[in-house]
């Protein structure tokens, strides 16, 4: 009875009535997708690492590793004294650490990675079998040094190696194989190494795990693509880490690199009046798990078409903000901060938008994403930005302000709102904005 249950359950995915829960299949797809792609750096490493059979033609090298269960591999260490109790501790609520999933056993998680040099060249090799050997592994060449543009005209011919590693789950040790992509380019990233190792100073190392997934789930009798990325700097799906585009199959898919911005776990978005929740994905991807909600006809979301989510704002007085001081008008959101010199070259243009268009129909509010009220303040006396504005601390987490339920990650940023509260322009250029007003209004 219930493999007939769970049959039908499975039918109803394909099907065209939408107002159920889905749990739909995703593929492994190389490479970054519609995804910014992203890497993780290697550090130089202060515990001992043991290996074996470096190639004699290497001028010099450095041995790094990089774990692909963080989880595992911190407990073990606190388990054989590396690291204190306490120390333990604010790792495990950083990572959100569950030791009961986890084994008192030694878990080989990590990968060794060489660097180094021969003949002129940087090489990097990878314990790609995972026995402490690198007698038997390829030798990667890399020219160098090269110009910053040379290396992102390189990036995407840059070889992928296939690496094993054990994995502790579901009470098993398992051997699991992911595909990552070292490089020893940091490009115009501004990075030291706080170490007395004159040749560890010298080599940067990094590493990607090129790999997103995707699916198809029917909605109404619409095809839609599921696109998942995990950030492409671990080998795992972590909740916290994953981006979600959902796209009908008829129009070309949402790309970060287009700007658009990708939903998370526990984002809703709206399918013809309907609200769905992304609710979960499976750790190693393979499935993703969408509920309904039910009917919505004013969507909630962050881009346009959309309507406005809640927020908190307050004021560089701290007088408290919402959109309904303004309920009647077209509201402008300017995203900003005294740190951020494109910023400041747009404020010519955005008192040339308050002057023609402020009134009783139209309102500009800046919002300062900054560390220091007064500074602030004092910026925009001196540049007499004679506007409404607020205030966001970036040296304080605040899940409800309006930088994180926007998913404000550039700056400048603007947002258009509409009398209604429905989001009409987003990022658009001056000139695009000012057309919009100028129709509007």
């Amino acid at each position: 009875m219930k493999r007939i249950i769970y049959l039908i359950f499975i039918l109803l995915i394909g099907c065209s009535d939408s107002k159920t829960d889905f749990r739909i299949k995703l593929d492994s797809q190389e490479g970054y997708g519609t995804f910014m792609p992203g890497r993780v750096i290697l550090w130089p490493n202060t515990d001992s690492l043991i290996y074996k059979n470096i190639p004699k033609d290497i001028d010099e090298y450095v041995v790094r590793s990089l774990s692909l269960q963080p989880s595992q591999y911190y407990w073990n260490k606190y388990l054989d004294g590396s690291i204190e109790k306490e120390q333990f501790e604010n790792i495990a609520k950083y990572y959100r650490i569950d030791t009961t999933k986890l084994t008192n056993e030694t878990v080989d998680c990590e990968v060794l990675f060489l660097i180094g040099t021969k003949s002129n060249k940087r090489i990097i090799i990878i314990d790609t079998d995972n026995d402490e050997d690198f007698g038997n592994e390829k030798i990667l060449e890399y020219e160098y040094p090269l110009t910053n543009e040379k290396q992102k005209e390189i990036e995407s011919t840059l070889p992928i190696v296939t690496v094993h590693f054990d994995y502790f789950e579901n009470s098993q040790l398992i051997t699991k194989e992911t595909k990552v992509k070292p490089s020893p380019y940091k490009g115009s990233l501004g990075l030291t190494f706080n170490t007395d190792n004159e040749i560890e100073k010298k080599y940067f190392l990094f590493a990607s795990f090129p790999e997103h997934k995707e699916g198809h789930v029917d909605f109404n009798g619409v095809d839609y693509i599921i696109c998942v990325s995990n950030g492409f700097s671990r080998v795992n799906y972590a909740t916290n880490r994953l981006s979600v585009f959902i796209t009908p199959q008829s129009d070309s898919l949402s790309s970060e690199l287009n700007g658009d911005i990708p939903y998370e776990i526990g984002d809703v978005f709206n399918v013809k009046g309907h609200d769905y929740l992304i609710d979960s994905v499976t750790n190693w991807g393979d499935e993703i798990f969408i509920k309904y909600l039910g009917e919505n006809t004013k969507p909630v979301g962050i881009t346009e078409g959309h309507y406005m989510p809640k927020f908190e704002a307050k004021h560089l007085d701290n007088s408290v903000f919402e959109l309904k001081q303004h309920h009647d008008k077209y509201i402008l959101l300017d995203f900003w901060g005294t740190w951020c010199n494109p910023c400041i070259k747009l404020i010519p243009e955005l008192k040339k938008i308050n002057s023609e268009y402020s009134n009783d129909k139209f309102v500009l509010v800046s919002v300062a994403y900054d560390s220091d009220p007064k500074k602030v303040t004092d910026f925009i006396s001196r540049e007499n930005m004679n506007w409404e504005h607020l205030f966001v601390n970036q040296n304080q987490e605040d899940k409800n302000s309006l930088i994180e339920k926007l998913k404000i990650s550039s700056y400048p940023s603007t947002i258009l709102i509409a009398p209604d509260g429905k989001i009409i322009a987003r990022n658009k250029t001056m000139n695009e904005l000012e057309e919009i007003l100028k129709n509007a209004l």
